[in-house]
């Protein structure tokens, strides 16, 4: 299977690896597009190094069709006169439907096949990234008022939403939601209570049920 190696690999470059000079860049020309490409091929590279001989071109031919999608997002997204949240997700829904025809293309043929603890690693990565990086970028760095709040937050977010994904996985989800107190306590003692901001509190709890649905599905697998 190649599924949960290539989501690592793209939560890693797409989101971990994908800074605001390298996002910049890529609207500026091919320098950027190619740069990200590249981080997107060695790190699925790098997830998938012991299968390197099965995976190799399927690898160079997904890379240059990502880097082809991102073009196409950056050069005309703007021009749909849309918010800049539909292109993104559009572009992430291609992203993913490439892997899965990557899997269909060479995921049979890997040899030794991935051990367990091999595929629930890659797995475990992408969860992190995904209730991390990728909450953060997809749900609110398109509004501009939410980007000084989730810059003064962003600790607090990030271990809220880690531990919350950790206690769903151990069937603790029931308690799960209790990991905000600390954030809702130094909001209060710092006289900006996160419960007096509506935007804070659609944040919040996003990030609860997101957290706690992730660690739900890292259980079952």
């Amino acid at each position: 299977m190649l599924i949960p190696h290539l989501m690592f690999a793209h939560m890693l470059a797409d989101y971990a690896l994908q800074t605001n000079w390298l996002v910049s860049k890529k609207s500026e020309g091919w320098f950027g597009l190619l740069l990200h490409g590249g981080t997107v091929g060695f790190m699925s590279l790098f997830a998938l190094a012991p299968y390197i001989d099965d995976v190799w071109f399927p690898l160079v031919v997904m890379v240059a069709i990502h880097t082809l999608q991102d073009y196409l997002k950056v050069h005309f997204g703007p021009q749909l006169k849309v918010h800049a949240f539909f292109p993104y997700m559009a572009d992430q829904v291609l992203h993913y439907g490439l892997i899965l025809v990557i899997q269909a293309w060479a995921g049979g043929s890997l040899s030794p096949k991935p051990a367990h603890a091999e595929i629930l690693f890659m797995w475990v990565g992408t969860a992190v990234i995904f209730v991390t990086r990728y909450y953060e970028v997809t749900w609110w760095a398109n509004w501009l008022d939410m980007i000084p709040y989730m810059n003064r937050w962003r600790v607090f977010g990030y271990a809220e939403r880690i531990a919350m994904m950790t206690l769903a996985v151990a069937g603790l989800w029931i308690v799960a939601p209790l990991c905000i107190v600390p954030r809702l306590f130094v909001s209060y003692r710092i006289g900006a209570p996160i419960w007096q901001q509506r935007r804070g509190m659609l944040e919040m709890g996003l990030g609860v049920v997101v957290s706690v649905l992730t660690g739900l599905g890292l259980r079952l697998v």
